[in-house]
């Protein structure tokens, strides 16, 4: 191969690896662009959309929630989460009998507002939805884990079978995740901070 052709193979591989790379910078830095700190509240322009209801009344239990039967502790990777990256969550029944539950998909992730804890989710029908519940347990040493895209599809997405939307776009602030599907015990949640 001769040196002219050579530089320039190597010239094409170096503008596709810039031009990639420049690609990449851009999507990372949309960021969140809801908003930031403590809203009043959570609206939506789109009137067909329903948010999704509070299934719970009870107060939230931190991290451990005990049973007559077993205890269950939810862990997450961090208090500090970025907008694009994964919020992963584990429910481990540490206890000695299986933990009666209503199915992974029994669980909410609120915003904080002035007026509340508020889904980020809703209905994109113009109707009122559920979530979908069904019986389930987890078994002594076993567990329930979630791996959530923090972005408007990511959230949205991750129940099938169910139109929702995130509205208004994720913002800067304080969430939580609440495990509401426990059968005989309080919901059990972790906050985080969303940063861009």
């Amino acid at each position: 191969m001769d040196h002219t052709r050579r530089d320039a193979l190597v010239g094409s591989a170096l503008a596709l690896s810039v031009a990639t790379a420049g690609c990449l910078d851009f999507a990372a830095g949309d960021g969140p662009q809801g908003p930031e700190g403590t809203p009043a509240t959570l609206t939506c322009e789109d009137d067909a959309f329903v948010r999704l209801g509070q299934p719970f009344e009870a107060s939230i239990a931190r991290t451990l929630v005990e049973t007559d039967e077993t205890a269950l502790e939810l862990s997450s990777e961090g208090t500090t989460e970025t907008y694009g990256q994964s919020l992963r969550l584990v429910l481990r029944n540490t206890g000695d009998a299986p933990a009666p539950t209503r199915g992974e998909l029994a669980y909410s992730l609120q915003r904080e507002t002035g007026e509340g804890w508020l889904d980020v989710r809703g209905s994109t029908t113009g109707e009122a939805v559920e979530l979908p519940r069904s019986e389930g347990s987890i078994d002594t040493s076993s567990a329930y884990s979630w791996d959530l895209t923090l972005t408007e599809s990511g959230i949205a997405d991750a129940v099938d079978d169910l139109e929702l939307a995130v509205c208004p776009p994720l913002g800067p602030g304080t969430y939580r995740f609440v495990y509401w599907g426990l059968v005989g015990a309080p919901p059990i949640g972790a906050e985080f901070e969303l940063v861009g």
